[in-house]
């Protein structure tokens, strides 16, 4: 009975039948199996290939829908560890940004230019509240490329930053280097904020000077 179970064992596992498969069909255990089996080669057969790769994949969409809740546990976990933003964090946020992105070669204009449109309406907020920018002193100057709509791109910004077209600058069509197309432009090409103000200038130059010395007091506290 063993003599044939073992052969029977021989010729499924050279059918590229697994263990447990041959197990579950002779009714032996894998440690016999093993003694069996332990000098014949196996190549896997193309039934066990599909099962392998089919329980590849689930087990892939399992751990990535993990990953997608445990980031999104995450992000909901430090949204809610910021309270509502006051005008002192605004004033902090927009200081910072500019101090990152703004102009500050020229000390009559101030110009933040940035592609990320929530930056962007940060700013406009920054700009509005914070530094208490009149309406008529914004201008909005927008860089695309020659293959870009402009009319529809000079639109979008309009409505990013509620500032009328009529006081946009002429639009600056950049053309690259090398005269070809780009393949990862950007879809509303750079936009900057500009706004003609001596004063305000020296302004964000002493919140970003204060605050810079205020975050190195801190950290010596």
């Amino acid at each position: 009975m063993k003599i044939e179970e073992r052969k029977r064992a021989v010729e499924l596992r050279g059918k590229g039948l697994t263990y447990p498969e041959i197990g579950k069909i002779l009714g032996v255990g894998r440690g016999t199996l093993s003694y069996w089996l332990r000098s014949i080669s196996y190549t896997p057969c193309q039934e066990t290939l599909n099962r392998r790769r089919e329980s590849s994949i689930r087990n892939g969409l399992k751990l990535r829908q993990r990953k997608i809740e445990r980031v999104a546990k995450i992000k909901e976990e430090a949204k809610r560890e910021i309270n509502a933003l006051s005008y002192e964090a605004l004033k902090l946020l927009g200081t910072m940004a500019y101090w990152c992105e703004g102009s500050k070669s020229n000390d009559s204009l101030v110009k933040f230019t940035n592609s990320e449109e929530t930056l962007i309406e940060l700013m406009m907020k920054w700009f509005r509240l914070v530094c208490k920018v009149p309406e008529g002193k914004f201008r909005i100057h927008v860089r695309v490329h020659p293959d870009e709509d402009v009319d529809k791109i000079r639109r979008h910004w309009s409505k990013v930053t509620s500032v009328p077209l009529s006081q946009f600058y002429k639009t600056t069509i950049k053309v690259s280097e090398s005269g070809g197309l780009r393949p990862n432009k950007l879809p509303y090409g750079i936009v900057s904020i500009a706004i003609c103000d001596t004063n305000l200038f020296c302004h964000i130059k002493g919140w970003t000077e204060g605050l810079l010395k205020g975050v190195e007091k801190f950290s010596k506290e």
